[in-house]
């Protein structure tokens, strides 16, 4: 047999539920990655943008230039961005609870794979940069690491390429999630898929770091409606 205990008049308000503690954890680390990333376009401490369809990816000279920030911003882009593919996947799921689950559930799958795996992508290149630029290297040799590098691009920048390709789809699977769900306004949601495609125009170098940048903000606006959601 079960007891249920009773309720007095003018008992101490009870606490808010365990739920809404879990997705505003989840909204802070959404909107904590997003902002860190957008900070991180906004100065480029890596130098300028890879440009993986040129014969040489790498350039040993703006590798050197960059060397002393290059290493650890690469870790923490590739860190906010697994952060950001696992938070975003779990904020959906809350809000998508009846129509779009499973698109959520699918969604939230693909986007935390690509984030990881756009993170160890981001970790391997970050070693390459620093080792290739290290002061230790005797005369040539950082040139040569690179050059050895510049001929294998999927093993320089594959993992990292097909993370970012996996936490895209993802997200675009979560936007129909919450399109669905009718979870969040439409019009934003179809502004961040407008965002998402516009990276595969061919847009120059700065002009896509602005464009990461709305995305970002759009993310962050996202995370604050999670911050603010029920349970």
């Amino acid at each position: 047999m079960t007891t249920t205990p009773a309720v007095h008049p003018g008992a101490e308000p009870t606490a808010p539920p365990a739920g809404r503690d879990r997705i505003r954890v989840v909204a802070g680390a959404l909107g904590t990655a997003t902002a860190t990333v957008s900070v991180l376009l906004a100065t480029t401490p890596w130098g300028d943008r890879l440009d993986s369809s040129s014969d040489e990816i790498l350039s040993y000279d703006k590798l050197v230039a960059a060397h002393g920030a290059a290493w650890a911003s690469m870790l923490l882009d590739g860190f906010a961005y697994a952060v950001i593919g696992l938070a975003l996947g779990l904020g959906v799921l809350h809000l998508a609870r009846g129509r779009g689950r499973r698109l959520a559930l699918v969604g939230a799958v693909i986007s935390t794979a690509g984030g990881v795996l756009f993170a160890m992508g981001a970790a391997a290149l970050a070693a390459i940069v620093w080792f290739a630029g290290a002061d230790g290297l005797s005369g040539g040799s950082g040139q040569a690491l690179v050059d050895v590098a510049n001929d294998h691009p999927g093993h320089l920048v594959g993992p990292g390429m097909v993370g970012f390709l996996l936490t895209t789809v993802g997200g675009l699977v979560l936007a129909g999630a919450l399109i669905r769900a009718r979870a969040v306004p439409v019009l934003a949601v179809l502004t961040y898929v407008v965002l998402v495609f516009a990276q595969f125009s061919g847009i120059p170098g700065r002009a896509m770091d602005v464009l990461q940048i709305a995305m970002m903000l759009v993310l962050m606006g996202f995370a604050a409606l999670l911050w603010r959601a029920d349970t």
